[in-house]
């Protein structure tokens, strides 16, 4: 293989300390032959839940672009946004550096609006639905396509996952999936990042619908990204 091929550096952004092993799991098992750095803020996370649902604090754009940059002088291809609540400074950010910066759950968001017409989501924050929604519904406006959005899930699962009960945690939305999907919805798509950690208990319901969460598809796609921008990595899964 040729050495450029094999020197793929991708750089992470979280807001919260869970998705830092999610990705870890994914990027050693799908993409083995890629380097990646991890940036983390938690005063992201704190700044989205003090303001509005659906609005995004103007300081977390800058957060997002100033973190964006250290990671592309630090030598990343690609920054990659691992929290559901920031595609739109995720999208600032895209304005200040020469990288690519995508969210990892826009290539669940992109299959979504591609293939099916009546989306089942599952979120745990209120926080999330104004932004699922508009990204699956700029989708389909750009695609000509019309999509029907049913939205279902437990608030009280996220202050488990906040406290560290993550059993308790994933009982509730694995019932709330199941719930869900008996709904008459085309998929199931897991509406925030964090969810990519219980992908093998999801699978594990053996549901007759596609459950769309940023696990192996999602790292797949990357690697597909890398791939496509010749910086292809030594051994990655496909």
């Amino acid at each position: 293989m040729n050495r450029r091929m094999s020197e793929a550096k991708v750089g992470f952004l979280h807001t919260t300390p869970a998705t830092i092993g999610m990705v870890e799991r994914f990027m050693k098992s799908r993409l083995p032959g890629a380097a990646y750095l991890h940036m983390y803020d938690g005063n992201v996370k704190a700044a989205n839940f003090s303001s509005p649902a659906g609005v995004m604090p103007k300081s977390n754009l800058l957060r997002w672009a100033n973190l964006a940059e250290e990671l592309q002088r630090a030598g990343c291809d690609i920054v990659v946004s691992c929290c559901s609540l920031m595609p739109k400074a995720t999208e600032f950010a895209r304005q200040v550096v020469d990288i690519p910066c995508l969210q990892l759950d826009g290539f669940l968001l992109d299959r979504a609006v591609e293939r099916y017409s009546r989306i089942g989501v599952i979120t745990t924050t209120e926080y999330t639905t104004p932004v699922v929604k508009e990204g699956l519904e700029a989708r389909a406006l750009a695609a000509g396509r019309q999509v029907s959005i049913v939205f279902a899930g437990d608030n009280r699962a996220l202050d488990l996952f906040n406290a560290g009960d993550f059993d308790a945690h994933d009982e509730i939305v694995l019932r709330e999936v199941s719930k869900l999907a008996a709904m008459d919805v085309d998929c199931v798509l897991m509406g925030q990042i964090p969810f990519g950690i219980i992908e093998d208990k999801l699978k594990a319901l053996g549901l007759a619908i596609p459950i769309l969460c940023a696990g192996v598809e999602a790292f797949d796609r990357l690697g597909a990204l890398l791939a496509d921008r010749g910086r292809n990595p030594k051994g990655a899964a496909r």
